[in-house]
């Protein structure tokens, strides 16, 4: 009894490590969704605001004259654990003497913000380019981690302040806050099993999707359950607060796919 005790223990055994080396060596792809539409990253700002024209020239002026597109290689690798092959030049704000300017962010959204190896300090392109318009400024910058799904309405009540979380631009944001010229433009894409390799919305009938709250791969998947694609497919949506946590939910199995922007689904899955 005892040996056939144990001999099924060592079976079982055998089948949970067969398992786990199958979790560990699961790869993970971003395919982009097939006919989703390209979108625009923008900063906001209160429409009311005091300075509004000061504050949304300077960011169009950083936009304009920034090698943004450098901006994004140098926090891909730095992010990445790699040696940076591009320059960037930091602004010193410290002496800087017209007030503070308050940026609202929410980390976990590489390369354009996220958390540097300190574990506090946030940092990426939106905020590197914030630091240039604060340079433009003449003021200091200080930068409040929030959830991504309060950063509009937040900003519609302050001045000298600036919604910077590759964000968007669409209309039901722009009632609320304004605005300045696009920066980057970017793709919802399906992050799942190398096997799977999903590309369309109709792909994910009967999935559990993990999406980011209040993004635009939330209200994508949101409405294509309630009226679209996924209506009565059994899909369901499962909210998160930011994509990484989403997509360490999908490899612990509590969703089955991750839907994010192109440039921060392809950094969580390298």
């Amino acid at each position: 009894m005892k040996k056939l005790i144990a001999l099924i223990m060592t079976v079982l055994t055998a089948v949970a490590c067969c398992f786990a080396l199958t979790a560990c060596g699961t790869k993970y792809v971003a395919k982009e969704i097939q006919s989703a539409e390209v979108e625009e990253y923008g900063y906001c700002i209160k429409k009311t605001a005091s300075n509004h024209d000061t504050i949304l020239k300077a960011i169009n002026d950083v936009i304009a004259e920034t090698d943004i597109d450098a901006a994004v290689t140098y926090y891909t690798q730095y992010s990445s654990g790699e040696e940076t092959t591009v320059e960037l030049s930091f602004p010193d704000l410290s002496n800087n003497t017209a007030g503070t300017l308050d940026i609202y962010t929410n980390s976990g959204f590489e390369p354009y913000e996220f958390i540097d190896s300190d574990g506090s300090t946030v940092i990426g392109v939106d905020m590197y380019l914030m630091s240039l318009v604060a340079e433009k400024l003449n003021m200091k910058m200080t930068i409040h981690d929030i959830d991504f799904n309060t950063i509009v309405g937040v900003i519609a009540t302050k001045d000298n302040a600036i919604g910077a979380a590759g964000m968007t631009i669409n209309a039901e944001r722009a009632q609320s806050v304004d605005f300045s010229d696009p920066y980057f433009s970017s793709v919802q894409c399906i992050i799942s099993t190398e096997e799977q390799a999903f590309t369309k919305i109709s792909d994910l009938a009967g999935k559990t999707i993990g999406v980011q709250k209040g993004t635009t791969g939330w209200l994508m998947i949101d409405t294509a359950i309630k009226t679209g694609e996924l209506k009565d497919s059994g899909a369901s949506l499962v909210e998160y607060a930011n994509g990484g946590l989403a997509f360490t939910a999908m490899k612990q199995g509590k969703c089955d796919v991750v839907v994010i922007d192109k440039l921060p689904a392809q950094k969580l899955v390298k």
